[in-house]
């Protein structure tokens, strides 16, 4: 199915990942989210005889996420509506009105948005959820805690 929508949309589609950071690392990185950018871009390209202790940092800076919990908190929000859609593990908005395609994919360490805009509806629900969300785009480098978002009308 994601094949669809890439083709469809091309090479605009953004890939986010989304990480839940522990809370003591939340108030430390809040006013300096370019230095938690630049040590998860370093682990995201991390070369392979690196991984035991990249393994070992990211496990210290993020939290697990409880996959099957919030899997169940998105489909209860979007269930409903009409531009809504889950096939196994990925949720859908295909919302023609606004030009929207995005996929989140839960992860137990990280979710994974694939959008066609620079904001997803999916952004709305995960701030819902808490401020310990921080969002990368690793292709386009960019960063931003997920309550940060600014939208200009």
């Amino acid at each position: 199915m994601f094949l669809f929508y890439y083709h469809r949309i091309g090479d605009r589609m953004r890939t986010f990942y989304i990480f839940k950071m522990k809370k003591e690392f939340v108030s430390l990185y809040q006013n300096s989210p370019g230095s938690l950018y630049n040590v998860l871009k370093h682990l995201y390209y991390m070369k392979r005889h690196e991984m035991s202790y990249g393994f070992n940092l990211f496990q210290q800076l993020t939290e697990k996420i409880d996959k099957n919990k919030l899997d169940r908190k998105i489909y209860i929000k979007y269930h409903d509506e009409m531009v809504y859609s889950k096939n196994h593990d990925e949720h859908i908005i295909n919302n023609l009105y606004k030009d929207e395609i995005s996929i989140l994919i839960i992860k137990s360490t990280y979710i994974l948005i694939n959008a066609n805009r620079n904001y997803s509806s999916f952004f709305t629900i995960l701030e819902s959820l808490g401020d310990e969300y921080f969002v990368c785009d690793f292709v386009s480098q960019d960063y931003f805690w997920i309550n940060d978002i600014k939208m200009l009308v």
